[in-house]
């Protein structure tokens, strides 16, 4: 895959496109780019994607699509040009791995099961690539762990363990310390079970958090920089 499609999105035209695409429902989509769309067509992934004519690989299609223009819209919104996001992955990523970390936000971007997540790989990308916020690493990481955060409750989720841990840290006294363990013992975390954001119990108490899940340090991050910057939170509801 071009190690430039992602920059190729930015240029003014296929943003602007891009963005009429992601307010857009499934059919409308398909007409877009079947029909009126020769800007849109160029993109190589586009073209691949509406080679053949099964129905059902279409709407995937438009689908990803979608998700892909929700991505492009943060990285947009965040005035990342196309000279821009160029230059930032030359500035993070030797040479070789560039095209690697393009085809990977691709292939992820694919997996996701909702435009909401799309959103969060935007985010992360900006925050990795042009706040430096997050290692090429951990971008890596975070990417699979977008993928296992459960589609419909996980974000809330992992607000619940996100204000436990603010509750946790700002208490000094051991008595109210344990009630408000208490309490974050009974969030269900299988939401975020395999997430990687997570500090699972295992085989009892864990050390200075008194037992039970906790929101590890990636995980605080990935919520404080990433998800507070999107509209995920309402939008999960």
């Amino acid at each position: 895959m071009s190690r430039n499609l992602i920059s190729k999105s930015l240029a003014k035209p296929t943003r602007e496109l891009l963005t009429d695409v992601s307010e857009l429902g499934l059919d409308e989509v398909i007409d877009k780019v079947s029909r009126e769309s020769e800007l849109l067509k160029q993109l190589p992934i586009v073209k691949w994607l509406f080679i053949g004519n099964d129905i059902r690989s279409t709407f995937q299609s438009a689908f990803f699509i979608k998700k892909y223009s929700q991505f492009i819209g943060k990285l947009s919104h965040a005035n990342m040009s196309e000279d821009d996001s160029e230059k930032l992955l030359e500035l993070t990523l030797d040479d070789g791995k560039i095209e690697k970390i393009v085809d990977n936000t691709i292939l992820y971007l694919d997996r996701y099961q909702n435009e909401l997540k799309a959103q969060l790989l935007g985010e992360l990308f900006i925050q990795t690539f042009k706040n430096r916020s997050f290692t090429a690493k951990e971008y890596n990481s975070l990417m699979f762990s977008i993928e296992l955060i459960h589609p419909y409750t996980g974000i809330d989720t992992l607000v619940e363990f996100y204000e436990y841990k603010e509750r946790m840290d700002a208490e000094s006294d051991d008595k109210k310390k344990r009630e408000i363990w208490t309490e974050g013992s009974k969030i269900d975390y299988a939401p975020l079970s395999t997430s990687g954001l997570l500090k699972l119990p295992v085989g009892g108490s864990i050390m200075g958090d008194i037992g039970g899940a906790y929101l590890n340090d990636l995980g605080r991050r990935f919520y404080e920089l990433v998800v507070c910057n999107c509209n995920v939170i309402d939008d999960n509801a």
